[in-house]
């Protein structure tokens, strides 16, 4: 984004932030008393609404899980840490990313995701986006594959399920995302169905997160 964009946006949210704060107690919804609760979050609400405003009037129910995730998280989402631009900018993606999930599990990762990204202090080293842009290519049972691997198998010989072919497109889409990395084998072709692998450093970051 331009950074004159980036000016318009945030002048769009001082006024929208001005505008809440002056229609306090009249048609504030849910979401914007929570926001409007939390010392220091104004900026990132109005540049979210000044963004995002018919989606969180559609999705007010999701728009208030996420306000709330603030709320209740003081330690981590600091007066100081809510200024920071790096904070409002992620804020802004992962709202987007939180309203327009259907499942209810990934957007409990797409919460984890971003207490992880604000506790870390290094936001601009933080792997935010792949971390989430990967959530939206798995399934329930990649997940659930992934959930299934022993962490502490670094060795060539290790197969998810043995030497079966149990969920082994599953197996081949983690592989193909970076999480899982496959050993290169003639076996496979010798009887041996499933591929040999082991888990990556990211793939073991996005475990963490997932069962967090």
């Amino acid at each position: 984004m331009k950074d004159s964009d980036k000016e318009l946006l945030k002048a769009s949210a001082a006024v929208v932030a001005d505008q809440a704060v002056s229609a306090a107690g009249t048609a504030l919804s849910g979401a914007d008393k929570i926001a409007l609760s939390v010392v220091g979050l104004g900026t990132a609400w109005g540049l979210t609404k000044a963004i995002f405003g018919n989606a969180l009037k559609l999705r007010e129910k999701r728009a208030i899980e996420w306000v709330e995730l603030i709320r209740d998280n003081p330690e981590i989402f600091t007066e100081d840490v809510l200024a920071t631009e790096t904070f409002q900018d992620g804020f802004v993606y992962c709202v987007e990313q939180y309203l327009a999930e259907r499942n209810e599990e990934k957007r409990q990762y797409i919460k984890n995701v971003f207490l992880g990204y604000v506790a870390t202090g290094d936001h601009e080293e933080f792997p935010l986006e792949r971390l989430l842009m990967t959530s939206q290519q798995l399934s329930n049972i990649d997940v659930a594959t992934l959930k299934d691997v022993d962490l502490s198998r670094q060795d060539k010989s290790y197969q998810i399920y043995g030497s079966t072919d149990k969920n082994e497109d599953n197996i081949y889409n983690l592989t193909h995302l970076g999480l899982l990395s496959q050993f290169s084998d003639n076996r496979i072709t010798e009887g041996y169905p499933a591929p040999f692998v082991r888990v990556t450093a990211f793939g073991k970051e996005f475990i963490e997160y997932a069962t967090s």
